[in-house]
């Protein structure tokens, strides 16, 4: 692999012939003995056979040429008389590192083909030319090429590094100095003090490689790790999508077929068409007598929402109400047959502007009140009720029952719509839950003993008081009372005594529609549920919630 930095030591080690077993190598103090580390400057011009994270190392030795070969001659300026050789270690196949100057591509070539035969670990190369510490030319340098298309490279079963050219003389010197006896090298006498006199002192490569190749894998590593997450993140969001995605369609179809209210059930506020409001049966007031066709146009205009500014007075389907102007659209086609027959019990008062119903008078000619009349049978004034409905809401301002046909859905169901249905969906099951805990412990008070101590006398009242509380679901709806009279209620919108509609048909109009809108409660569903989600969402979570929807779920 990539040499990260060179160092040379010398070592000191028995004879192999005069000892049984592997010899045991000695580092010689660095203070009587030749050291060197090249930590840079050192190109990697082949890495065959390295092994990545190993470092390669062995003695230090040069390559022996045939004799008689001219590359020796063309060598002899840069190579010491008695540079270490083969023959100057002992016959042992120590691992080798052979060095050698890069004298021209013939030599290479011969210096390479010497190295085969021994047991070498790598080659060191400077260039005879270089007198410098530079780093030497690259791999693909022109200077590198052995006219072979790069087949030595691969050829020879060992990496080939290169050094700078003052570098590698000054290591051949050195060489030289470690080739004979322990008498002859530098501090013999000393060392001959330490050692035995036959033992080998010879120089010691260590190429490092580790350093080289440990970040490159650690960036590998941790890219892969990287990869991975982002992997379980993207099939992560791709599931919860496919997850909302399936909801969607599950709460569109409950919705269709009827299943699911979701206005009812404060999930989004809904409006009615006005093609719908049209097929709602409108009726005179007590009597039998169809709709007059005149009637309908006088009232047409007044179930039109005015310009918001706009002083222009709208028509009432109330007797004496003043002349209306032309109609701006067509009246409703359906004309009941049958009329709307008032009981003791019925409904006499619109709910929303609290005015009574007027029964058409055949002796004076007074036309009745025109009412429109609800799929939960309550009545109202149309100019009250259809303007509420078409811009508000589709609940029965009563007893907040749908107006809408079964299978009506809005054209798009939202994520948020999915959660709030999930979340009443739970709290249902909770309430139900704690409403069968609660029959339980009073079917266990009713056969039990009475309770003797105070623990047990506050459960038996607690578990009595949650299961007699009254539930209002599903309970019928009293018939409002009769009222005698023509009466006006002093009933404000904010449901205060003492304050009385405003005079005027706009502002009485308003009135009932603000009158209307507050008869829902303070529980109505949302306009836009994303919207009213997103205001209370931290801006972290809406980016979030992009890449999993399920962020945006907030416990019931």
């Amino acid at each position: 692999m990539t040499a990260n930095s060179l160092q040379i030591i010398t070592l000191a080690f028995p004879d192999p012939e005069t000892i049984s077993g592997p010899p045991q190598f000695e580092r010689i103090n660095s203070s009587i003995s030749y050291t060197t580390l090249l930590s840079s400057n050192i190109r990697t011009l082949s890495t065959n056979t390295a092994n990545g994270g190993a470092d390669v190392t062995g003695l230090l030795y040069t390559p022996t040429l045939a004799n008689g070969d001219p590359c020796i001659e063309a060598s002899e300026p840069y190579l010491p008389a008695n540079v270490t050789r083969r023959a100057n270690l002992p016959r042992y196949e120590f691992d080798l590192i052979a060095i050698a100057p890069w004298v021209s591509p013939a030599c290479t070539l011969r210096y390479l083909a010497a190295a085969t035969g021994d047991p070498i670990e790598g080659f060191l190369f400077f260039l005879a030319s270089d007198d410098t510490l530079n780093e030497p030319p690259l791999p693909n340098d022109p200077v590198w090429n052995l006219g072979d298309g790069g087949r030595w490279k691969t050829d020879n079963k060992f990496p080939v590094y290169a050094i700078p050219g003052t570098y590698g003389k000054q290591i051949l010197e050195e060489s030289a100095a470690y080739s004979g006896n322990m008498s002859s090298v530098p501090n013999g006498q000393q060392l001959e003090g330490q050692y035995t006199t036959s033992d080998y002192v010879r120089l010691f490569v260590d190429i490092d490689t580790g350093n080289g190749s440990t970040l490159p894998s650690l960036w590998v590593f941790l890219l892969i790790v990287l990869a991975i997450l982002l992997g379980i993140i993207g099939m992560t969001s791709v599931f919860m999508h496919w997850t909302q995605r399936r909801r969607r369609r599950a709460l569109q179809r409950q919705v269709a077929n009827g299943e699911i209210d979701l206005e009812a059930l404060g999930i989004k506020r809904l409006t009615v068409p006005q093609e719908i409001l049209d097929r709602m049966p409108l009726y005179t007031y007590g009597s039998g007598a169809p709709v007059r066709p005149e009637a309908l146009v006088a009232i047409a205009p007044a179930t039109i929402s005015p310009a918001k500014g706009s002083s222009e007075s709208a028509t009432s389907s109330r007797p004496g109400s003043p002349s209306a102007p032309p109609a701006v659209r067509q009246p409703p086609t359906l004309i009941p047959a049958s009329a709307y027959q008032p009981t003791a019990f019925s409904q006499t008062t619109c709910a929303i502007c609290l005015d009574d119903y007027v029964s058409p008078d055949p002796a004076t000619g007074e036309a009745g009140s025109i009412v429109r009349e609800l799929p939960c049978q309550h009545i109202f004034h149309p100019e009250c009720v259809d303007t509420f409905l078409r811009d508000n809401s589709s609940l029965c301002p009563v007893c907040k029952t749908t107006v809408l046909p079964a299978g009506f859905c809005p054209t798009t169901i939202t994520n948020a719509m999915v959660r709030r249905e999930r979340m009443v969906r739970h709290r249902r099951a909770r309430r139900a839950a704690n409403a069968a805990q609660a029959a339980e412990i009073d079917a266990q008070a009713d056969t039990s003993s009475p309770p003797h101590t105070l623990a047990e006398r506050l459960r038996a009242r607690v578990g009595r008081r949650v299961s007699s509380a009254p539930t209002p679901a599903g309970q019928p709806l009293a018939d409002l009372p009769p009222v005698s009279g023509n009466r006006r209620s002093t009933i404000g919108a904010n449901g205060a005594p003492g304050l009385s509609p405003p005079d005027g048909s706009v502002g009485r109009r308003e009135w009932a529609r603000q009158r209307a809108i507050a008869m829902l409660g303070r529980q109505a569903a949302p306009i836009d549920p994303d919207a009213e989600e997103a205001a209370t969402m931290p801006k972290w979570r809406k980016m979030l919630s992009g890449i999993f929807p399920a962020l945006g779920t907030r416990r019931p």
